[in-house]
């Protein structure tokens, strides 16, 4: 097919709409103006071969657009050009990220003392003290940390009772010998 038939054969919805996507895509990266844009979109509408298409967008890019264009320099006697601040889509809202709420220190410093009383033994003390101003502290500021204050609070009554078992037998022993 010769390019004049090719120029002259009729066009379909589905490339006009392809032809509209290419201005659609010039528009938004700045390639046209607004009104440049509805008076293209209106031939592209208007218009009935492939030819008319090709007249209406052959001075814009049809594929990729390069990720980061070049700045160009203003020649003599030239302003250089403000950029112009990106508009979000009409409709467009962004997504509501509540902010993160803070972990409470006393709960973090309960469950390491928790952890080391099963280690040293003296340590389950500091937890059940530190678990349970944790708690108090995390009810009137609404932090984070209530598994932690109570992961360490757990730790330390259970080391404090195996002391206190380990005691009373060991008292038991002595006692009955």
């Amino acid at each position: 097919m010769n390019n004049q038939a090719w120029h002259s054969m009729r066009a379909s919805d589905a490339d006009r709409e392809r032809a509209i996507n290419v201005i659609k895509s010039a528009m938004t990266e700045g390639r046209i103006t607004w009104d440049e844009h509805g008076a293209r979109v209106q031939r592209v509408m208007n218009a009935r071969t492939y030819g008319e298409l090709e007249h209406t967008i052959h001075d814009l890019p049809q594929g990729v657009a390069p990720s980061a264009p070049q700045p160009m320099m203003p020649g003599p006697g030239m302003q250089p050009l403000a950029p112009m601040p990106m508009q979000p889509a009409p409709g467009w809202q962004p997504a509501y990220i509540p902010p993160a709420r803070k972990t409470n220190d006393l709960a973090i410093a309960s469950v390491a003392c928790g952890g080391f009383g099963f280690v040293t033994g003296i340590s389950a003390i500091p937890a059940i003290i530190t678990g349970h101003m944790a708690l108090s502290k995390i009810d009137q500021t609404g932090e984070e940390g209530r598994g932690l204050a109570v992961a360490g609070l757990i730790m330390g009554y259970t080391v404090t009772a195996g002391m206190l078992m380990m005691m009373f037998l060991m008292f038991g022993v002595l006692f009955s010998l």
